[in-house]
């Protein structure tokens, strides 16, 4: 046995470890025995024996010089085992009172923050493709009732994230439907991915032009995305707000822009001249 890991798992050091190994392969061994087979630091020897007969490990013998014997792994490893668990639950029991003492004593700060009013705190902005994508990914999974979208081009997320953002609430039957800019669908991927949402239940209809992105969650935050006009590739802005207020405005203005809108499949049978 070179590999010692299991008996570390047990509590040993790994000089316990290798000391322990090297008296269970002879009868008996003299200190300096098994400092050589064990290859532990001769100066060591000694603390180390005397914890593995502490540990029930082995059992010293007064002879001349001293010699040492294993005990029964089968018997001996069994107690140090329960040793083990009796440690391990007492230190759970240590962390979960220190927990308790250190939320007893943070409470009254955190109350006392709750009570200080940011005029901003329900605002967050993110820069950058990546960090948008992330937070619109978050927030789809953590939607509980509805999504709504307003779509347009250029897109933020890659496919595969917006194979996920759709997933996440159509997956847990959330109500989810998606406004998309009539410019969106002359891309012919883009309109190969329309097809595909709407075969997982996403509800689509098309409007001549939106003028912006738009995620609404629930009637809780709004993702809205701005690119930045004067940039020389796509750059986007985006900000999250959490503001009933707000969120049921913008609904107010989707649903607005629903109703007026063309249903995806009669804009493709318009589109491509089909019946």
């Amino acid at each position: 046995m070179t590999d010692y890991q299991s008996l570390i798992s047990l509590g040993l050091n790994a000089y316990e470890a290798a000391a322990y190994v090297a008296l269970l392969g002879r009868p008996e061994l003299s200190s300096s025995e098994v400092a050589t087979l064990a290859n532990v630091p001769r100066q060591r020897i000694y603390d180390i024996l005397a914890s593995l007969i502490a540990k029930g490990l082995c059992i010293a013998r007064e002879t001349t010089p001293k010699t040492y014997f294993a005990c029964s792994p089968e018997t001996a490893l069994d107690l140090l085992a329960g040793e083990r668990v009796a440690a391990l639950e007492r230190q759970q029991r240590d962390i979960e009172a220190t927990a308790a003492r250190a939320a007893a004593e943070l409470l009254p700060i955190f109350a006392a923050g709750r009570g200080q009013t940011d005029p901003l705190a329900y605002v967050g902005v993110l820069s950058g493709t990546t960090r948008i994508a992330q937070q619109a990914l978050a927030l789809a999974q953590a939607a509980k009732i509805s999504v709504k979208s307003c779509i347009k081009r250029p897109m933020i997320l890659s496919k595969e994230q917006n194979w996920t953002f759709l997933k996440a609430p159509l997956g847990r039957g959330l109500t989810y439907r998606a406004l998309c800019d009539a410019d969106l669908l002359d891309d012919a991927e883009l309109l190969d991915w329309m097809n595909q949402f709407r075969d997982w239940g996403l509800a689509i209809r098309v409007v001549p032009e939106l003028p912006l992105k738009m995620q609404a969650f629930d009637e809780e935050t709004v993702l809205i995305s701005m690119q930045d006009p004067t940039a020389g590739q796509p750059s986007f802005t985006a900000i999250t707000v959490h503001n009933r207020g707000l969120v049921a405005m913008l609904n107010l203005a989707f649903e607005h822009l629903w109703d007026a809108a063309l249903p995806f499949e009669d804009y493709v049978k318009n589109k491509t001249g089909t019946n």
